[in-house]
């Protein structure tokens, strides 16, 4: 069977922890954004200042995402995924004009 003629539901369950979720990908964004404006800059980059935000935003995105989806009843709205995205953009941008 072809990707294209499969289920896309059973698709994105079938990874080894079960499928991704909105936090996980704000958690990987921030990371992207945040090292390739770091080594733009030249400024120092330590684990801490790397890992500790991604954690938030991943637990603010996934808290945010439950009570939204009233605990995965529903569809996660557009407007939740791109406003996650503009505060992982907002979220490197401010961390490397704090670590100046």
């Amino acid at each position: 069977m072809s990707p294209m003629t499969t289920n896309k539901k059973k698709l994105s369950d079938s990874g080894v922890l079960g499928p991704l979720s909105n936090g996980f990908y704000v958690a990987l964004a921030y990371g992207m954004l945040f090292v390739s404006l770091m080594l733009v800059t030249g400024k120092e980059l330590t684990i801490n200042v790397l890992t500790i935000p991604a954690l938030v935003l991943f637990l603010v995105v996934r808290v945010t995402e439950y009570f939204v989806t009233k605990g995965g009843r529903k569809d996660t709205p557009q407007w939740t995924i791109i406003g996650a995205f503009v505060i992982a953009a907002l979220t490197a941008i401010g961390m490397t004009i704090i670590l100046h």
